[in-house]
């Protein structure tokens, strides 16, 4: 039963609303951000309810942001029969908000801040659960950047308040998955419940709680006689017969010839030099058609000048997911040469081996020999789109202000974890009679990730996917003369806890506005960056970063209260928004028994009509709460 007189525990752990779902995937931190993609809109609900109940049963204060009708969304979460919704809004331990007309444009127009000012001014207290449904409008999913700084903004605030916040998103396509992902680093997880032939399973891509953190995880569910859901068991049993089948099946074919699937036609002369059945097939579908029938083929991909990454990466996952560990999978160069992370994505998702452009082609059969009894052993049971983007290069390149180069940094940096991409952050001082300005002329960059910066007196070069073995020869590479002739002092950083501290003390300068700014001097400089980035940097976006970079390697669980929080920076305070006129919010009648149709115009309505804080020339928006307000 919910006690409707206890006050709000600040140490009561807000849980997704699954039985039997274990609390390493189901618990969330304090103040934490999370989000939940149902790819089913109409079966969030059970989760949705279970959660709610989850949190008020724990003594937290619930606040609900929804798009539109309460009353429908009342009657769903109270026909589960887990709480009493009138109860709980009565005793002010539930609050419901609507959104106002056209918010998503209000939002791009007034930023996250005015938002969060909104939240401030209807009471969302410290210690709170936060649920917004229906937030596909909240955040900017077509404009990453954007996204990044609303959800930074968010973050922050979120994590001073200690309010745990959980987002759903019913519309979410194909076109946002690669900004999802990148925001997948601000998050603290992320949640997908979609449909599979088995039924309902719920996919954690990322989850941080209390417990820990794990990462691509799914769990089948089945809904219980109340219906919500539940994890349900997984059969051992089906599985061991699917392996022993595979067994059977892999066993045979060995006694059989070897048959060898290629695309490169010039290799139609080696095929009939060598034993076995050999069959061209001409492009990557062709492949997998063809080979649906085998388990221990050999496959030889073709890796051209204008071959698509993602597909041959999609290829070789299907392959390996559908031919098993004894197929052997082999990528062979032909005028073109994979880069370092997109040769360890290939290897990770299935690829036994990868060619060379400059292996001669008499020499293929002996590779193909040494493939001979080997299984594949690496797990690819993990996020596609998350591994793609991993490899996937910032569209920055060359010089960057300051503060774009360390945000850059740090977004290539967390999404190199993923397949242990090795970076490296290089620092250097200019030799005696060269400027820095020449000094920056001179590193010719040009790789996409590859970026450049420079306080007052030293050049920070940072390389994307270059091996610690290489990173000297190719230092000089770059500047076309001997190091030793433009810098002195070198430092070669490879590891992150080595690189996040430089990047903290370039951020500490950036505050205090002694650095400089090349960008207007450099020919190279991104057009982009220079025509777009405002040279005064935010105080916000710089603590964000800061705190990014020194909590990175810290739990996220916050066990202070509010105002023991020291903060560890004297940063410029941000500009200050005018306060919001005081006036009263009307009590609304008694929450209806009966549903209320749908009404169209009534979605995202902000209240013309009420008085409004100004920021800028413009209105801020005020939400509309549906609630009971507090006495």
């Amino acid at each position: 039963m919910i006690d409707k007189t206890s006050n709000p525990k600040p140490s009561s752990l807000v849980q997704l609303g699954i039985h039997a779902l274990p609390l390493l995937s189901s618990g969330m931190v304090n103040g934490g951000l999370y989000v939940l993609l149902a790819e089913i809109p109409s079966a969030r609900f059970p989760i949705l309810a279970g959660t709610l109940a989850s949190a008020l049963d724990g003594g937290i204060e619930c606040n609900v942001i929804l798009p539109s009708n309460p009353e429908l969304f009342l009657q769903r979460i109270n026909s589960f029969g887990e709480l009493d919704t009138q109860e709980s809004m009565t005793n002010n331990h539930l609050q419901l908000f609507t959104m106002q007309d056209e918010f998503s444009k209000k939002m791009f127009r007034f930023g996250a801040e005015s938002f969060i000012q909104e939240l401030e001014f209807f009471d969302v207290s410290v210690n709170t659960f936060l649920l917004f449904d229906q937030a596909d409008e909240l955040l900017s999913l077509h404009d990453l950047s954007m996204a990044l700084d609303q959800v930074e903004v968010l973050s922050k605030w979120l994590s001073d308040r200690h309010v745990t916040a959980l987002l759903v998103f019913t519309r979410v396509t194909e076109a946002h998955s690669n900004t999802i992902n990148a925001l997948m680093d601000n998050l603290t997880g992320i949640a997908r419940l979609g449909g599979e032939k088995s039924g309902l399973e719920i996919t954690f891509d990322f989850w941080q709680s209390p417990e820990g953190a794990v990462a691509a995880r799914h769990f089948p569910l089945r809904a219980l006689d109340t219906g919500l859901y539940e994890v349900a068991p997984l059969s051992l049993s089906s599985e061991q017969i699917q392996s022993s089948i595979d067994q059977t099946i892999e066993a045979a074919d060995s006694d059989k010839e070897l048959h060898v699937f290629y695309m490169d036609p010039d290799l139609g002369s080696l095929a009939k030099q060598s034993v076995g059945i050999w069959q061209h097939v001409d492009t990557l579908v062709g492949m997998m058609h063809a080979t649906r029938s085998t388990r221990s083929a050999t496959i030889i991909l073709s890796f051209l000048p204008d071959t698509s990454l993602r597909q041959l990466a999609e290829t070789a996952h299907t392959l390996r997911s559908s031919l098993g560990r004894h197929a052997h999978i082999v990528v062979q160069e032909k005028a073109a040469s994979l880069r370092f992370q997109n040769e360890a994505l290939l290897l990770r998702l299935g690829v036994n081996l990868v060619v060379h452009r400059d292996v001669p082609v008499s020499r293929l059969t002996l590779l193909l020999d040494s493939l001979h009894g080997q299984t594949f052993t690496r797990d690819i049971d993990i996020n596609f789109e998350a591994a793609l983007a991993s490899v996937t290069p910032t569209r920055m390149r060359g010089y960057l202000r300051p503060l774009r180069f360390a945000r850059e940094v740090n977004l290539i940096l967390d999404r190199a974890e993923t397949l242990n991409i090795p970076c490296a952050l290089i620092l250097g001082q200019p030799t005696n009679g060269q400027s820095m300005v020449d000094v920056l002329r001179q590193i010719g960059l040009s790789r996409p990730g590859d970026l450049l910066t420079a306080d007052n007196t030293h050049a920070y070069i940072f390389l994307n996917a270059c091996q610690q073995a290489v990173m000297l020869s190719t230092l000089e590479r770059l500047l076309g003369v001997p190091v030793d002739t433009v810098f002195t002092n070198l430092r070669f950083l490879v590891r992150r806890e080595d690189i996040q501290p430089e990047l903290a003390a370039l951020m500490r300068a950036l505050e205090l506005g002694g650095l400089p700014d090349h960008s207007t001097t450099l020919v190279d400089a991104n057009a982009e960056e220079a025509s777009t980035e405002d040279t005064t940097p935010k105080p916000s976006v710089i603590a964000s970063i800061l705190n990014k970079i020194q909590t990175s390697t810290q739990p996220l669980v916050h066990n202070q209260t509010l105002t023991a929080q020291a903060r560890t920076l004297d940063l410029v305070p941000p500009r200050v928004l005018m306060p919001v006129p005081e006036r009263s919010v009307p009590r609304p009648a008694a929450i209806p028994r009966e549903v209320m149709p749908d009404n169209p115009d009534s979605q995202f309505s902000y209240a013309g009509d009420a008085s409004a804080s100004v920021f800028g020339k413009q209105p801020a928006p005020r939400a509309v709460r549906s609630s009971q307000s507090k006495k």
